[in-house]
């Protein structure tokens, strides 16, 4: 409306000053035809308006009527088989799974993790990798194929029991406004002296002693009062005290400085020798000394084998070896 309205004024405009037509008009009667237009175009102008603002209001409505008509669905955290041991052998069996029922993320799986044994999970972006750890803790079901943990379907476990076994660090671990002993404890019934040792084992020493109350400071909400590394420590920290028998490492030590990722790298290694552990890493330099790694590309496996095996293989895994360290140089 604007542009015809604009348009209109130029043509009277350009029809009076060049006289085309034979039209020879005074200045005065030109400014009352560009008034009477815009005094034309101006209620048309306001009924687009609210036309527009008419198609944004059934858009919310719509919105509206999607959330009240919106099933709830909350996990059933009970129900299952509860676990009374944990050995934790994971075998996945030919899954498949998609996140929208079409677009499929992991395409025919099957990888077997042997009680204590390390392992590490190894592509670009995309590739699957964070997929399998949620699977692993029944964030979301499996459309084909099976999960087993110690030779039960994970289908079958409590998801409360699962997960009880299960210790997970992400990039950005979740702190909560509680004090620092609290964030490491999580309810669970611990003495002062095992947060303590838990704590030393994450390297955490320093930071937390430097606080003003130490362990019984208060962090704000999501650890904002703390850097990313200093959360990734407490998170750590709170792994080792709870001492689950599967290790999930997400890009763990990303926000840590190189010496301090160099001594939890050491504790990590001491307890991955008796636990199963999972490592999802884009430097590769710290998962070289694990039993296995598991090459990912596109949702399928395409190699499998130690750190040298694969090196001197001169597959995909290779290819990206050699890539990380050119990039470093």
């Amino acid at each position: 409306m604007t542009i015809l309205e604009n348009v209109g004024i130029a043509i009277i405009m350009w029809v009076c000053v060049y006289h085309v037509f034979g039209v020879d008009m005074e200045v005065g009667y030109i400014y009352i035809f560009i008034t009477y237009i815009k005094q034309l175009f101006e209620p048309i102008t306001r009924i687009v308006e609210n036309i527009e603002v008419i198609e944004e209001a059934t858009v919310s409505v719509d919105k509206v009527y999607n959330i009240l008509e919106k099933e709830e669905h909350l996990e059933d955290l009970n129900e299952g088989i509860e676990l009374k041991e944990v050995k934790g052998k994971i075998e996945f069996k030919n899954v498949w799974f998609s996140y929208d029922n079409e677009n499929w993320i992991l395409k025919d799986v099957s990888f077997v993790i042997n009680p204590g044994e390390s392992i590490a999970l190894v592509g670009k972006t995309g590739s699957g990798k964070t997929t399998i750890t949620n699977l692993i803790n029944r964030f979301y079901d499996i459309q084909q194929g099976e999960i087993l943990l110690d030779g039960i379907n994970i289908k079958n476990i409590k998801k409360k029991s699962l997960r009880k076994y299960i210790g997970i660090i992400l990039q950005d671990p979740f702190i909560f406004a509680k004090s620092i002993k609290e964030n490491i404890k999580l309810n669970k019934s611990m003495i002062d002296e095992d947060v303590q040792n838990a704590i030393d084992l994450a390297s955490a020493s320093e930071f937390v002693n430097n606080l003003p109350n130490g362990m019984e400071e208060i962090a704000n909400e999501r650890g904002n009062s703390y850097s990313a590394g200093q959360k990734q420590l407490l998170a750590f920290a709170r792994i080792f005290a709870h001492k689950p028998e599967i290790f999930i490492l997400d890009e763990a030590t990303a926000n840590i400085d190189t010496y301090t990722e160099s001594l939890i790298q050491r504790s990590i290694e001491k307890i991955s020798k008796e636990k199963t552990s999972i490592f999802i890493a884009h430097r590769l330099s710290t998962i070289v000394n694990v039993d296995k790694i598991i090459v990912l590309d596109n949702g399928k496996i395409v190699e499998e084998g130690n750190h040298l095996k694969l090196v001197n293989s001169g597959g995909y895994y290779s290819k990206l070896y050699n890539a990380y360290y050119e990039s470093l140089v």
